[in-house]
C-alpha cells in the first residue's frame, strides 16, 4: 500500500511545485457575463471590452468601471454575435453574425453600416476603423472598405480561412487556413508577400503594430514567429501541442502574449522565443477539469499591465514584470 501511495504523493508534489512557478494572483478581476462568452475583443489600450455570449447581443464594456456602454445586435432575429473587433483609436467597433457584419460608433452606439457576407469565420478592424479583413468558409478573406462598402482585395486559401490579423500601420494582412498555410498580404497591392506552411491547420495569427513580425499557430501544433521583411523564421516557441486561443504583440514589438484553452497566459521574447513569464489562475481543485479558454488579450496603455478575457466571462488585469 505504501509503495502505491508514494508515486501518487510524488506526482502531487511535482504538480504543486509546477503551479508555484506561475503567477496566479491578478491585480483586478471583473465579471462580464456569468453565463460565459462565445467571443470577445479588448481595445488596444485595454480601456474597453467587446463581448458576446452564445446567441446573445454584443456588449461594449468600459473595463475599469465595468459599465456596459452599449448593447448591439444586427437584426430582430439576432442569430448571435460570433466575432468582434475594435479599432485602435477606440472610435469604432465591428461585429459579425454568421452571415452579416455591422460597424458601430463607440461613443454614440449608433450603427454606421451593415453588410451581408456568407459564412464569416474571423474579422479584424483597421486602426482607423475604415477597413476590415473578413475571413470566411468560402476559402477566401476579403479586405473590405467600410466607408465605401466595397471589396478592395481578395485573399485566397485552399480551405476555410480560420483566422485573420491586420498590422496597425496598415501595411499587412495575415490570414491562416485549413490548408495549413499562414499567408502574409501586402495591403497596397493585394499581392502575397510570404506564405508559411505548418503541419496542421492554422488556428491563430497575429501581427505586430509596426508590421515587422508575424505569429502563426497550428492547431495542436507549433507556434512560430516570422520576420515579415525576409520571410525567415525568427523563433519557434518551445511548447509542443500548443493551441493558441488568443495572442497580441506588445506595442514595442519586443514581446508576445499568448493565451490557451486552459487559461494559461505566457509572455515570450519575440526574437529568441524565450519564455519570460507565465500567468494562470489558481484551480479550485488540484486536478479540476473545469477550465476555460483565454479568448482575448491586450496590453495596458502604460505598459505596466495586461488584460485577459476568458470564455467563462471573467476579465482580469495582470501586472507585467518590471523593466
Amino acid at each position: 500500500m505504501i509503495s502505491f501511495i508514494k508515486p501518487i504523493l510524488t506526482v502531487i508534489v511535482l504538480l504543486a511545485i509546477s503551479a508555484c512557478q506561475y503567477e496566479s494572483v491578478s491585480y483586478k478581476t471583473w465579471t462580464h457575463d456569468e453565463a460565459g462568452l462565445l467571443t470577445a475583443s479588448i481595445s488596444k489600450d485595454g480601456n474597453f471590452a467587446l463581448v458576446s455570449a452564445t446567441g446573445g447581443t454584443a456588449r461594449l464594456i468600459e473595463i475599469e468601471s465595468n459599465k456596459t456602454l452599449h448593447h448591439w445586435q444586427h437584426t430582430d432575429q439576432n442569430d448571435g454575435i460570433i466575432k468582434t473587433s475594435l479599432s485602435s483609436n477606440n472610435k469604432y467597433a465591428i461585429t459579425a453574425e454568421r452571415n452579416s457584419l455591422a460597424l458601430w460608433e463607440t461613443a454614440s452606439g449608433k450603427i454606421i453600416g451593415y453588410w451581408d457576407f456568407p459564412s464569416i469565420t474571423s474579422i479584424a478592424l483597421s486602426s482607423d476603423g475604415r477597413r476590415a479583413v473578413i475571413g470566411m468558409e468560402s476559402n477566401k478573406a476579403y479586405y473590405f472598405d467600410l466607408y465605401y462598402g466595397k471589396i478592395i482585395h481578395t485573399f485566397e486559401h485552399d480551405g476555410f480561412v480560420n483566422t485573420v490579423a491586420l498590422s496597425d500601420n496598415g501595411q499587412y494582412a495575415l490570414t491562416g487556413g485549413n490548408d495549413q498555410y499562414a499567408k502574409l498580404w501586402d495591403l497596397r497591392t493585394g499581392a502575397i508577400t510570404h506564405q508559411w506552411r505548418q503541419n496542421f491547420k492554422i488556428f491563430n495569427v497575429a501581427l505586430s503594430d509596426d508590421g515587422q513580425y508575424a505569429m502563426s499557430n497550428a492547431s495542436l501544433g507549433k507556434t512560430k514567429l516570422w520576420d515579415t521583411q525576409t520571410g525567415q523564421i525568427l523563433s519557434q516557441l518551445p511548447m509542443r501541442y500548443m493551441t493558441v486561443s488568443a495572442s497580441v504583440f506588445s506595442p514595442n514589438s519586443n514581446t508576445l502574449l499568448t493565451g490557451r484553452a486552459n487559461q494559461r497566459i505566457d509572455l515570450w521574447d519575440v526574437k529568441s522565443g524565450t519564455l519570460l513569464k507565465t500567468w494562470m489562475p489558481p484551480k479550485s481543485f488540484l486536478l479540476s477539469r473545469d477550465t476555460f479558454a483565454i479568448i482575448a488579450l491586450a496590453f495596458s496603455a502604460d505598459g505596466n499591465f495586461f488584460f485577459s478575457e476568458t470564455s467563462s466571462g471573467i476579465a482580469k488585469k495582470w501586472a507585467l514584470p518590471k523593466k
